[in-house]
């Protein structure tokens, strides 16, 4: 088998140096293994290690990015005994003996009381991720003693399966960047570039190296380029648009738009919502949401038509001027005392500067045109109107005076 595979795209070729993908996953296995088995194995450093998976959850790390169950009732368990028995898995005040040497796995079950024996058990189910087993193997060499007899080559071997560990994660890794590539020039748009879809695609692919399991007879590519196109459409779900979806809605837009183009090839129109619905298999308010958040965006300091008057979007659109909270309040009380006011008045009295005031849903009229309403002349209007405001001076004039605003000075 070739060692070079050649993804071709429509103007260039990008060349992977595969150095054997399958040797390199499950070396990478081998060793993530290995250094498993060191830290489970050794009676002082199995409880180190249990105490950092607890510290890490209640730092509120999520438990998929430090381990794979592949039972997920395992992994609740041991959270559960995690988080139950914390006492029984803190480490040692002494972490290693003078005289303390490695424990073999078959001694392990018979020393170890039944709660660590749980856990361990537990632990060595669960698939650590190679890059908590790097952290945390690394912080548990700098804790052991400098010089401690019985112990010098069990540091050395950890060091030396850390070491292993990084090295050949780093191998998978680089490896595999063509497959970024690949990816990223698919996804290519104008508001991302392509580096920041690669930068973004490494991501996934880490990701994809550390979870992967060779056991599940999975292609390493085909299980990279699934975590790769998820962590690039995340990212172009989060920054192209000025609005964001939630995430779990804006990968269905995909499938919206797919149909609209569809729709509009058969037929030269675009579909409605009902055509939509039954294509997709969305609801209509998600399909109304995703159309209405992907509208195109424009702005306010845009020049408008090519008129050279300086002025902008913004410049030309209409302006609203809306009252304070508090203004309205006041505006709104002072509308009913009025009301309340008016109606101690006689009828024709109220009636009349309900119809010159706009009061009780009238609208404003002149002195002549209530005079012609009523079938009297404008000058007895006028008497009325004066005689009314004379009254409620008299009675309402104070109370009235507190909604005047102050004048200064």
């Amino acid at each position: 088998m070739s060692n070079t595979a050649a993804l071709s795209f429509a103007s260039e070729t990008v060349t992977i140096e595969d150095a054997e993908p399958a040797t390199l996953s499950v070396r990478m296995e081998q060793a993530r293994s290995h250094l498993n088995r060191l830290l489970l194995d050794n009676q002082q450093v199995s409880p180190l290690l249990a105490k950092r998976l607890l510290n890490e959850l209640q730092r509120g790390v999520d438990c998929s990015e430090l381990m794979i169950a592949k039972n997920s009732d395992e992994a609740k368990r041991l959270i559960d005994l995690l988080y139950k028995q914390q006492t029984a898995v803190q480490a040692p005040a002494t972490v290693i003996g003078a005289a303390q040497e490695v424990i073999q796995p078959q001694n392990i079950v018979q020393l170890l009381d039944p709660h660590r024996r749980t856990v361990n058990q537990l632990l060595c189910s669960l698939h650590l991720l190679p890059v908590f087993l790097i952290d945390t193997a690394g912080e548990i060499v700098k804790s052991l003693p400098a010089e401690t007899a019985g112990f010098d080559d069990y540091k050395a071997e950890l060091k030396a399966a850390i070491r292993e560990l990084k090295n050949i994660r780093q191998q998978t890794i680089s490896a595999n960047t063509g497959l970024v590539a690949f990816v990223a020039h698919k996804y290519k748009t104008n508001n991302l570039s392509f580096d920041d879809l690669m930068q973004e695609g490494l991501v996934g692919l880490i990701k994809a190296v550390d979870r992967f399991d060779a056991e599940r007879g999975i292609c390493f590519s085909t299980y990279a380029i699934y975590w790769i196109k998820q962590a690039i459409s995340r990212l172009i779900v989060k920054q192209e648009k000025i609005v964001r979806l939630p995430v779990a809605l804006a990968e269905k837009a995909s499938v919206v738009f797919e149909a609209m183009r569809n729709c509009y090839l058969k037929t030269e129109r675009w579909p409605s919502i009902a055509e939509l619905k039954a294509c997709c298999d969305l609801t209509e308010q998600e399909i109304k949401t995703i159309s209405s958040y992907y509208q195109s965006t424009h702005s306010l300091d845009a020049a408008v038509g090519d008129e050279d008057d300086g002025l902008d979007l913004m410049a030309r659109m209409q302006q609203h001027q809306f009252s304070l909270p508090l203004d309205e309040l006041i505006d709104n009380d002072l509308a009913q005392y009025v009301d309340k006011a008016v109606a101690s008045l006689p009828e024709k009295q109220a009636a009349i500067l309900a119809m010159r005031f706009g009061l009780r849903d009238h609208t404003e009229m002149t002195l002549q045109a209530v005079a012609d309403q009523l079938h009297v002349t404008r000058e007895r209007v006028r008497q009325i109107q004066n005689e009314a405001l004379k009254k409620l001076k008299q009675q309402f004039g104070f109370d009235l005076m507190l909604f005047l605003e102050p004048k200064d000075g």
